[in-house]
């Protein structure tokens, strides 16, 4: 199926409203509080608290950090826009795939936790099928959604995240009640420090960070977001900073103060449960696991959102296909979303979920390791958009004050803090989870590759299709669209001598002079260690010097200049493809038994006849006459000043 241009545009934004983005940044973050004290006690036992503490704090730095990179670059695609745009198109990839395989573990770890959760309430006994089954839901759902377009399934995601936030602050201020009133085990608190250790602590810090995974998500929808940017980028981030500075960590100092240690063991993978449980018994512990379910199947939008954000910038700028921008509202008006994002991104979660039912904590690991990388890179472009945009900067809404000068530029602090904070957490969580690091390092390596061979195609395909040079000649001098359809005759040339050339092309020229106006393709294959000089001169000859001799004014026909790296019995079929031509001739060259064998290999090929020419046979009549037109034209110096 054909891709509309017209379609490929992104048409009016479906702005969002900045709760609304909001709710969908904090489905995600919204959905550490389940999982973050269990994650951090094998390492730091009942210090978690303040491990949390200590990452929320952070935040702040990452708000100031993401409120300066969405002014200065307000743009969808976060992380891998910053450093297309300041490294290159080579990094931007890496990002990119980085990127999307943190949205593809986002979505499938938020969707199996979900199923698993949502089993608890039947003792966690669902095999695994069922547990896919279940998972599957909220990942068709918001692929169906995202048809609709991204408001539409935001909505959704909005009322989830106030009922979430509304139940956890309920939970912590009866528990702190509870606490206050009746007692808590708040020496645990001191125990826990005197039982750290130094390899404990880095782990802890490391696997504290987890909690914050999806404060980029903003940045990936960062156009979709209502005017004026920095005030929305602001008052999303601010909202979520405070309430997850709330929450976050008083649920789980009251997991630690009011859980009996057999608890804490028992509940080890589901702690708020346990708190749940102690705080309401069993309605509240309903409440809390469909609050659980329900907030993780959020997070599965949170993934697409990003996604589409991320996905439909890069097919813009050439690094995936222009399809992820087709849409199907010219067939089906109330389909305002991108389905050849959200389609193939629901095939992929499915295939992973399948694959890997049981690995939530091993997914669990790989999307945090993304995640640190993307949030590294985002804070590293802020700092080199500083260092090499001063226009942008300059124009931005908002800006760090908290900023040191180097090379005559302001440079913040807050990204060069969160970046060395994340690094060391990135580093700690590679070198120790060998497992979760080898099948990332496999899932982020097909990406990439799938992504790298996509962009190297496109790379190869135009360089095969675009002449390097078409120029008309005769009548067809001047001509703004040269035709398409004249008969196309390749010769092949291995030097550029003046005189050779003109003296094979006014041979062509005569034996073709009864098929009327034809396009000659010059065509040369670049082999390893050929100087760049050598190419130059055969533009120049041809821009500046061939259009202008006087000996084609008469001749009807366009000249083409087409150069490929490699060798000539491969590039030329790869040429001939993409561009078909009638007759082809080589040269006789240095050696003409070999010349031969090429001329037998290439007809073989191309499944076309190869003509040998005898280039010390052709009469040297047109190449002694432009000879002595351009040292008349150039007063002896035999050529044209470039």
């Amino acid at each position: 199926m054909g891709v509309n241009p017209a379609s490929l545009q992104r048409g009016p934004h479906a702005v969002l409203p900045w709760y609304l983005a909001a709710g969908l940044v904090g489905a995600d973050i919204g959905t550490s509080v389940f999982y973050s004290t269990g994650v951090l006690l094998p390492h730091v036992g009942y210090a978690a608290p303040f491990f949390v503490l200590a990452v929320v704090v952070t935040m702040w730095i990452f708000k100031s950090t993401y409120q300066e990179g969405t002014s200065v670059n307000p743009v969808n695609g976060g992380a891998y826009a910053m450093m297309l745009q300041t490294v290159g198109r080579r990094s931007g990839l890496v990002v990119g795939s980085l990127t999307i395989l943190s949205y593809l573990a986002t979505a499938v770890v938020s969707a199996l936790a979900g199923a698993y959760y949502l089993s608890s309430l039947w003792g966690g006994a669902w095999p695994l099928w069922g547990i896919f089954a279940v998972a599957a839901i909220p990942v068709v759902t918001f692929a169906i959604l995202n048809l609709w377009g991204l408001k539409e399934s935001t909505r959704v995601v909005f009322v989830i995240a106030v009922f979430h936030f509304a139940m956890l602050i309920v939970m912590d201020v009866w528990g702190l009640w509870i606490a206050l009133t009746q007692g808590a085990h708040w020496e645990r608190l001191t125990q826990g420090f005197g039982q750290l250790t130094a390899y404990g602590v880095l782990l802890g810090f490391a696997s504290a960070f987890l909690g914050i995974t999806g404060f980029e998500s903003a940045a990936q929808i960062v156009e979709e977001i209502e005017r004026p940017i920095s005030r929305s980028v602001r008052r999303i981030y601010t909202t979520i900073v405070v309430l997850v500075s709330f929450t976050s960590p008083v649920s789980s100092l009251l997991i630690i103060a009011l859980l009996p240690e057999p608890m804490i063991e028992s509940y080890r993978n589901n702690l708020m449960t346990g708190l749940a449980l102690i705080e309401g018994g069993n309605p509240w512990v309903v409440a809390l696991v469909l609050n659980a379910m329900l907030t993780l199947f959020a997070a599965v939008n949170t993934a697409y959102a990003g996604a589409t954000g991320l996905m439909t910038t890069m097919g813009q700028q050439g690094n995936l296909p222009a399809l992820v921008l087709q849409r199907w509202s010219a067939r089906i008006p109330a389909f305002k979303g991108y389905p050849y994002v959200a389609l193939p991104f629901m095939a992929v979660c499915l295939a992973m979920m399948a694959v890997f039912p049981g690995n939530v904590d091993q997914l669990g690991a790989i999307y945090g390791m993304a995640f640190l990388g993307v949030m590294i890179s985002y804070c590293a472009g802020v700092v080199l958009t500083r260092l090499y945009h001063p226009g942008k900067v300059g124009r931005a809404e908002f800006l760090s004050r908290w900023t040191f000068n180097w090379q005559n530029r302001d440079i913040p602090v807050p990204p060069l803090i969160g970046a060395a904070l994340l690094l060391v957490a990135e580093v700690t969580l590679v070198l120790t989870d060998h497992q979760a690091r080898n099948l990332g390092l496999q899932l982020f390596l097909a990406v990439l590759l799938v992504m790298g061979m996509y962009r190297l195609g496109i790379v190869e395909g135009r360089m095969v299709k675009v002449p390097d040079l078409r120029l008309g000649m005769g009548r067809l001098r001047g001509c703004r669209d040269l035709p398409e359809e004249l008969p196309r005759l390749a010769v092949c040339i291995k030097e550029f001598e003046p005189d050779r050339v003109v003296n094979m092309l006014a041979y062509i020229l005569k034996k073709h002079a009864a098929a009327g106006p034809i396009e000659v393709v010059i065509f040369h294959a670049q082999e390893s260690g050929e100087s760049a000089a050598e190419l130059e001169k055969l533009s120049r000859l041809i821009s500046q010097q061939l259009e202008e001799f006087e000996f084609f004014e008469t001749k009807d026909f366009i000249l083409t200049v087409k150069v490929l790296p490699g060798n000539l019995d491969e590039v030329l079929p790869e040429y001939f493809r993409a561009n078909p031509v009638t007759v082809v001739y080589i040269g006789t060259g240095t050696d003409a038994m070999q010349s031969e064998r090429l001329r037998d290999h290439l007809s073989n090929e191309l499944e076309l006849n190869v003509n040998r020419i005898d280039e010390d046979a052709l009469p040297k009549g047109p190449g002694i006459w432009f000879q002595q037109w351009l040292a008349e034209r150039t007063g002896g110096a035999g050529q044209i000043e470039v």
